[in-house]
């Protein structure tokens, strides 16, 4: 049987690449090509492949617990969690395994808030261009026609406003205003300068202000924390240093809104998964890798620019817009030995480790720069 034949459902156009090993900023497939990974597991693999750090506290889990269930106390858990909320100013933290997890979580949370309070609201206020996940709720906060279509009827409660008209449309009817800070699948677009709007409107009607930062967070925009604080932020993806981990934080004033029984998680906060985030959070912030994804995002944007593209973003979270369709350019970019997806169906996403050396920066422009020329 090849890869091709696998009896997955057809959930995934997957590129005709089958990778089997990884190392650095690189993945090597079954032909044992090397291609430098820009993509890294869809802003997963913050500190890239096989990290000797992570990989030393996973083997290190591996050889002593692997899973208990969150009805016990786990030292690498509890540790994870503190050093994830102190590294954030404080507040509490629920364990999940992904991003669509952590923002259901986020929506319980903030209507239990709510409730307790007898001012009961419903509405969650999202952003067009916004995704935020694929279960039923968080596909209601995806406002895309085509992702929603055949899954109807979906869960109410979801109100959409145009970014720029965002503040003016918080009321007293709204639960949260959701929001990630710089868009992921609406083409890298950031949203930074509504974030301070968005503060004083939720403020003025007592709703809760949530930072979707699962593709975004963690320093790959070059800030480890956006400004003005939220209520409650999610996160995943480059959370777990490459294993399933979300988490949803609250701030201080919102810690005790759940109490046993309001959620759970069977796998939520594995011991495994936690150990790589432990160290991964560990190596960010002892190696300022935020403020390395700021001067490389620089750098990249630089030479994107000068092939012409529109580029979008912020850090090492950047899309170029070709004003034409993106996959060939995607596909040329694959035969030379870059892997990279794209933002929408004329844009290119880049979303490469922390970790980028500058020589695969220009790599990776280099590469750009000829795919762009060759399929004009």
């Amino acid at each position: 049987m090849t890869a091709e034949d696998a009896p997955f459902l057809n959930t995934y156009a997957r590129f005709p690449v089958e990778l089997v090993a990884g190392q650095g900023c690189r993945v090597r497939d079954a032909q044992g090509r090397w291609y430098l990974d820009a993509c890294a597991g869809i802003a997963v693999m913050a500190l890239g492949h096989r990290h000797p750090t992570v990989a030393a506290a996973v083997q290190r889990q591996l050889d002593q617990l692997w899973h208990t269930s969150n009805l016990f106390h786990v030292p690498v858990q509890s540790a994870f969690a503190e050093r994830l909320a102190g590294s954030m100013g404080g507040g509490a933290v629920f364990l999940c395994n992904s991003g669509a997890e952590a923002n259901e979580a986020a929506v319980k949370l903030a209507r239990k808030h709510h409730w307790l309070r007898d001012d009961p609201r419903e509405e969650v206020l999202v952003l067009e261009g916004a995704f935020h996940g694929r279960t039923l709720m968080t596909l209601a906060m995806t406002p895309r026609p085509a992702y929603q279509a055949p899954f109807g009827p979906l869960p109410g409660g979801v109100r959409v406003a145009a970014p720029e008209d965002a503040a003016t449309a918080v009321s007293a009817r709204t639960a949260a205003v959701f929001v990630e800070p710089v868009q992921g699948e609406g083409g890298c677009r950031s949203l930074l300068h509504l974030l301070p709007g968005l503060r004083e409107a939720c403020d003025a009607h007592g709703a809760l202000l949530v930072y979707d930062e699962i593709q975004c967070g963690l320093g790959r925009t070059g800030r480890w924390c956006h400004a003005p604080a939220p209520d409650l932020t999610t996160f995943a993806k480059a959370l777990g240093g490459g294993l399933p981990l979300g988490a949803l934080l609250t701030n201080p004033a919102l810690s005790g809104t759940f109490t046993p029984g309001d959620h759970g998680s069977t796998f939520g906060g594995n011991p495994l998964a936690c150990a790589a985030g432990l160290a991964t959070l560990d190596v960010i912030l002892a190696e300022d890798l935020p403020a390395r994804c700021g001067r490389l995002g620089a750098r990249l944007r630089a030479g994107l620019e000068a092939t012409g593209a529109s580029v979008t973003g912020e850090g090492l979270m950047l899309a170029a817009h070709l004003g034409r369709p993106a996959g060939p350019v995607l596909t040329a970019m694959r035969e030379r030995g870059v892997l990279t997806c794209g933002a929408g169906p004329e844009s290119v996403r880049f979303l490469p480790p922390f970790v980028l050396s500058e020589a695969e920066a220009d790599e990776l422009l280099a590469v750009f720069a000829e795919a762009v020329s060759v399929t004009a």
